[in-house]
C-alpha cells in the first residue's frame, strides 16, 4: 500500500494553521494518549473497509512495522540548491535523533537510526519508488504530487500486505514551493524544516496522525499557537503524547514486548528487536503494497 504523509500549506499563509485534505487516521484523546499507528488497512482506499476503535484508531489490518533496527535513512547526494546543504543535513539528522533519544519510564527507547551512504540517483518525479531505498529527497525544481503548490513534505512506504513489514521508505521535501528556515531564526515566517521532517519521521517509523494539538504528529503544521508561537525549539519538540507513542511502539530493549491484538493503538504496541542487521532487502509475507497519505497545513 502507498502511505502518503504530506504536509500542505493552504492559501497564502505558510506558517500557521492547517486543514486536513483527506481521510486520515486520527484518534480522540482518551486516557491521556492520542496517538495511533499506521496499519495495512487504508481508509483512503475504497476497496478497504477500515473500522475504527473507540479512540478513533483504525483497528483493521496489522500495524506496519520495521523488522530490523537500526532503521536506515540516506540523503540524496545533491541535497538542495535552495538551502545550505550542511544546515539541511543537520536539521534532518536532528529530526531523526529527536525520536531515538526519548527516555521512557524504564530507560531509553530501543528505536535507533543509521545514516547510510548518500544516494547517487534521484527519485524520478511522480514515481512511488526510487531505485535506492530509504532516501531523503529535496524537490527544488518541481513538486509532482497532489496540491502541488501547497504541500510541504511527503513520506512513502512500501510493505507486505499480510505482514505489514516495511521494505521501502523515503521522504520528499517540497523546496520548490516552500521557503524553509534552518537554525533558530525566531523572527522568520518561513516553515521550519526540522519541525516538518520530525513529523515525517513519525510516519517513517509507523505512526499515524494525532489530534493532540501539542503533538508533532498533528495533521496540520503548527496547529497550536503554543507550539509555533514560542520558539523554534518548541516547534520542533516532541510532546508527551509523542513520547508515549515511541515508548509503546519501541520500548526499551529490556522490556519484553508482544505483537498487539489490534492494529489501532493507544497502548500495547509491538516493538522491533534492538540491534540487528542494517535494513536492505527484507522478506515480505504476501504481496507488497505501497501507500501514501497526505497531511495539510497553512
Amino acid at each position: 500500500m502507498l502511505f502518503r504523509h504530506e504536509l500542505l500549506v493552504m492559501g497564502k499563509s505558510r506558517a500557521l494553521s492547517a486543514v486536513l485534505a483527506s481521510a486520515l487516521s486520527v484518534v480522540v484523546a482518551r486516557d491521556a494518549s492520542a496517538f495511533c499507528r499506521l496499519t495495512t488497512c487504508d481508509p483512503n482506499n475504497p476497496d478497504d473497509e477500515c473500522r475504527r476503535n473507540e479512540n478513533g484508531c483504525v483497528r483493521d489490518g496489522v500495524p506496519i512495522k520495521w523488522s530490523e533496527l537500526p532503521i536506515v535513512y540516506r540523503f540524496h547526494r545533491d541535497v538542495s540548491g535552495k538551502l545550505d546543504p550542511s544546515g539541511a543535513r543537520a536539521a534532518v539528522r536532528d529530526a531523526f535523533e529527536a525520536w531515538e533519544n526519548v527516555e521512557c519510564s524504564r530507560g531509553r527507547t530501543s528505536l535507533r537510526f543509521r545514516e547510510g551512504s548518500d544516494i547517487a540517483r534521484d527519485k524520478p518525479l511522480g514515481r512511488k519508488q526510487a531505485a535506492e531505498k530509504f532516501g531523503i529527497f529535496f524537490r527544488d525544481d518541481e513538486w509532482p504530487h497532489d496540491d502541488a503548490e501547497e504541500s510541504l513534505a511527503l513520506t512513502t512506504q512500501i510493505y507486505g500486505k499480510t505482514s505489514g513489514r516495511i521494505d521501502y521508505a523515503d521522504i520528499e521535501i517540497n523546496t520548490a514551493d516552500t521557503d524553509f528556515r534552518l537554525g533558530d531564526d525566531e523572527g522568520s515566517t518561513k516553515v521550519d524544516l526540522q519541525a516538518v521532517v520530525t513529523h515525517e519521521v513519525g510516519h517513517y517509523i509507523g505512526l499515524a496522525h494525532s489530534n493532540d494539538p501539542d503533538s508533532i504528529m498533528v495533521a496540520r503544521y503548527c496547529a497550536s499557537a503554543d507550539r509555533c508561537g514560542q520558539s523554534a525549539e518548541v516547534a520542533r519538540s516532541l510532546s508527551e503524547d509523542d513520547r508515549k507513542a515511541v515508548c509503546a511502539v519501541y520500548p526499551p530493549a529490556s522490556v519484553t514486548t508482544l505483537e498487539p491484538a489490534s492494529a489501532g493503538c493507544t497502548q500495547g504496541s509491538a516493538a522491533q528487536p534492538a540491534g540487528g542487521v542494517v535494513l536492505g532487502g527484507l522478506v515480505l509475507v504476501g504481496s507488497a503494497l505501497a501507500r501514501r497519505r497526505s497531511l495539510r497545513s497553512s
